[in-house]
């Protein structure tokens, strides 16, 4: 267990991070995010040793990190930092080899448990098959799982990495994060890990460690976290961006023109939040309804901050909802149905649609089986429907040529 008691990081007199208290625990996946230049790698540096605390101590079982020699400190803690560092002609198991060097005698002549280790992180990272391959040849993500299976093969008790997926594609962030949570877990050593993909780290962290403003702040709830302005502020979630506690997703926030085109969709079950982004992406404001508070599409449209007519979960839409959501329909230029999956609880929604066509809205929806209600137009894709809406300038054309 590594602790941090009144540690402040930094370099010469500057400090960077201060007054930091930290507790990490056999298999927990901690995960570092903040700002660029907020202090990550700093503090990072710090709990691995590689720079001086500038004020405070890290304890490691209860021993001072900075008291151990670097032999022995190197056979509790594992380190893995950004960048592609040199590995000339050597293959990956040859670089792997390179965590035991904490563990072999002066010559560094591996012993029989020593190729075992060196075995077991390659099976562990998933590169075993790798293991004759000269590593300058490797793909970014292959180089990156190496790194994380020469630190395993340190059989550390703390492993810490610095900004592990940058420069990776998407699938490669994904399978390193999840492979740095899995080895936490299952060898049931403490990972620590900086990252800017921050809706990851929201999903799969056991702990979110925020660093901002020269501050380090532990969080062990995650919806604690979105919900606190420092995190927030931090990443400039405000009137344009927006991460939706239910979701961790980040949404762009609607912000069309009051006097443009105004579309009513009528959306449920997941169905509605492409067409909300298309939309708005397009510049049309949307309105929404009736969508139930538990509903993914109304956590998006709120998200969003479209106008959004909600009814309370698991109960049918009430007269009052109902209401709204006509009057709001009424007053736009077109209406979008994304046939959601409809029940007993939001049956009056088709009621919705039929009025739209009562009352000559231009309506579309992108199922064919919607035509059971005569004069719902079937489109082929999003980029058709805003099309067809963008079609024209004047606001009111829409509803004329509709009725021509």
């Amino acid at each position: 267990m590594m602790k941090a008691k009144g540690l402040a990081a930094g370099y010469g007199r500057n400090v960077v991070v201060d007054n930091i208290e930290l507790q990490l625990l056999p298999g927990e996946f901690n995960v570092v995010i903040g700002p660029n230049a907020s202090g990550k790698s700093t503090f990072l540096k710090t709990l691995a040793a590689v720079i001086k605390p500038l004020a405070g101590t890290v304890y490691l079982s209860g021993e001072e990190i900075f008291g151990m020699n670097s032999r022995l400190r190197a056979r509790h803690v594992a380190a893995v930092f950004t960048g592609r560092p040199e590995t000339g002609l050597n293959t990956v198991e040859e670089v792997v080899a390179l965590g035991r060097y904490p563990w072999t005698g002066p010559v560094h002549f591996l012993a029989q448990r020593d190729k075992e280790a060196v075995e077991e992180a390659l099976k562990k990272t998933g590169i075993l098959h790798l293991r004759g391959r000269k590593a300058a040849e490797l793909s970014d993500g292959q180089f990156q799982r190496m790194m994380i299976a020469r630190a395993l093969a340190q059989k550390p008790e703390i492993l810490i990495l610095d900004e592990p997926t940058t420069h990776l594609d998407a699938k490669s962030r994904i399978e390193i994060i999840l492979l740095l949570r899995k080895v936490a877990h299952a060898e049931k050593i403490s990972v620590i890990a900086s990252t800017h993909e921050i809706e990851l780290a929201l999903r799969f962290a056991d702990k979110i460690i925020l660093v901002e403003a020269g501050r380090v702040s532990v969080f062990d709830d995650v919806d604690e976290l979105v919900q606190d302005p420092r995190f927030q502020k931090a990443f400039g979630l405000n009137s344009e961006l927006h991460l939706s506690p239910t979701t961790f997703s980040i949404e762009l926030r609607a912000n069309s023109d009051e006097d443009g085109k105004h579309v009513f969709v009528i959306a449920g079950g997941g169905t509605g939040s492409k067409v909300y982004r298309a939309l708005s992406k397009a510049g049309i404001r949307v309105s929404t309804g009736v969508l139930h508070q538990n509903d993914i599409d109304h956590h998006v449209a709120v998200s969003m901050g479209l106008e959004t007519i909600a009814e309370k979960p698991f109960t049918k839409i009430s007269d009052t909802s109902y209401q709204e959501a006509l009057r709001k329909m009424l007053q736009s230029d077109a209406v979008v149905y994304t046939s959601p999956p409809i029940g007993e609880a939001n049956l009056r929604n088709i009621e919705l649609l039929q009025k739209a066509v009562e009352n000559k809205l231009p309506s579309y929806t992108f199922a064919a089986e919607a035509g059971f209600i005569e004069g719902v137009e079937t489109v082929s894709s999003v980029n058709q429907l805003v099309a067809k809406i963008l079609r024209t300038n004047d606001k009111m054309s829409i509803r004329e040529t509709c009725l021509r």
